[in-house]
């Protein structure tokens, strides 16, 4: 008896469903139709240039990214002596006054949505790595990421235009993974800076990989910086374990000061291994400690992802290595940015199959004195 008083309420629904559906469909195509005239746009505009731009929105007050910007002026130094990309000097489109995910957004757009912008690098950090790929996407501007091998968490997109050229995070896990697990080491600390850190990605992935072996007791401290404001009484009780065997410390150089005086404040004389992000320059410094940290060659070459400028003689930064192969790639294509990050990514993926079969990755272990 109800039903004729539902078919009103029906047939409502009905129409604001295939509404819906259509009004997504007509929204899908003109942001579609946006992105192919910026697509042209910034293709034509980028030619005409007598210039390679690169946009890039950092934080002039954090060291880290003082540091990759520092990197970055010196490849393009390098390349520029070289001949350019393109056969044209590379420039760079700096803004640096980003100091949270709302203004990284709006300087983003002002240094990387011109269309004469060829691509943009950065963020220097994950935290911006969505907002930065919304607006290049939209703006259809290739994205490279030195801080990144990928964005986690987000679906993949039709044109995706974001690059990871940081190297797989298991070639420098597996290393420190496998040297631990052929020990007899019956328990081990874990401390990493705070959630979605490169530190803290880092030192979970080696965790998961011990997950269901009985024998092996894992303990973890998350800190946000500065080190020494871990409270004690977590220090007490990890410090303090006789069984503790092996320390994995995935902080950055300017937390070594506080992490060696903890360690000899407990006489602490366990292997400490590191991130790829510490510097054996900066550690030897600290001796009496059995450091262990990963290092990368590609092509015989140091890759130096520490940010401490003359780690070894002969290395190269990440910001060489993605000049490098933009130079390579714009030698046998012409510039286009719905085609580029393609041709970027399996550069990338190249450069991780040859790590992968040279196994040019090594645990540098310094002798304590």
């Amino acid at each position: 008896m109800k039903i004729p008083y539902m078919l009103p309420v029906v047939y409502t629904s009905l129409v604001v469903l295939l509404w819906a559906v259509f009004a997504f469909s007509e929204y899908t195509l003109i942001n579609r139709d946006f992105q192919e005239e910026y697509r042209d746009a910034r293709k034509a505009r980028v030619a005409a240039s007598e210039s390679f731009i690169i946009g890039v929105p950092y934080n002039n007050e954090s060291p880290t990214s003082v540091q990759a910007v520092n990197d970055l002026e010196k490849a393009a130094e390098k390349i520029n002596a070289a001949g350019g990309i393109m056969g044209r000097k590379v420039v760079l489109r700096k803004e640096g006054q980003v100091r949270s995910t709302v203004s990284y957004y709006a300087y983003l757009e002002e240094v990387c949505a011109p269309f004469d912008t060829a691509v943009c690098i950065g963020p220097f950090d994950t935290r911006h790595l969505i907002s930065g790929r919304a607006i290049t996407h939209e703006k259809s501007v290739p994205y490279i990421s030195p801080a990144a091998e990928k964005i986690n968490g987000l679906p993949p997109l039709d044109n995706d235009n974001f690059v990871g050229f940081y190297p797989e995070l298991r070639h420098f896990t597996d290393v420190v993974f496998n040297d631990i697990a052929g020990k007899d080491i019956k328990s081990s600390l874990f401390i990493c800076p705070d959630r979605d850190s490169y530190g803290d990605l880092f030192c979970t992935d080696i965790e998961s990989r011990f997950k269901g072996k009985s024998f092996l007791g894992i303990y973890r401290v998350n800190y946000l910086f500065p080190l020494n404001e871990v409270p004690s009484v977590l220090m007490d009780t990890y410090l303090q374990n006789p069984d503790l065997g092996a320390i994995v410390f995935a902080g950055i150089n300017r937390d070594l000061p506080n992490l060696a005086r903890i360690l000899r404040d407990y006489n602490i004389n366990v292997p400490v291994y590191t991130s790829n992000v510490i510097s054996a320059k900066t550690a030897s410094v600290y001796n009496g400690i059995a450091w262990h940290i990963p290092v990368l060659e590609i092509a015989g070459q140091e890759l130096n992802t520490t940010g401490v400028p003359g780690s070894v003689k002969s290395s190269y930064t990440i910001s060489e290595l993605i000049l490098r192969t933009l130079k390579r790639v714009l030698e046998s294509t012409e510039y286009d940015p719905g085609t580029l990050p393609d041709n970027l990514r399996r550069e990338v993926t190249e450069i991780n199959e040859s790590i992968e079969a040279r196994k040019n990755i090594r645990l540098e272990k310094l002798k304590t004195r």
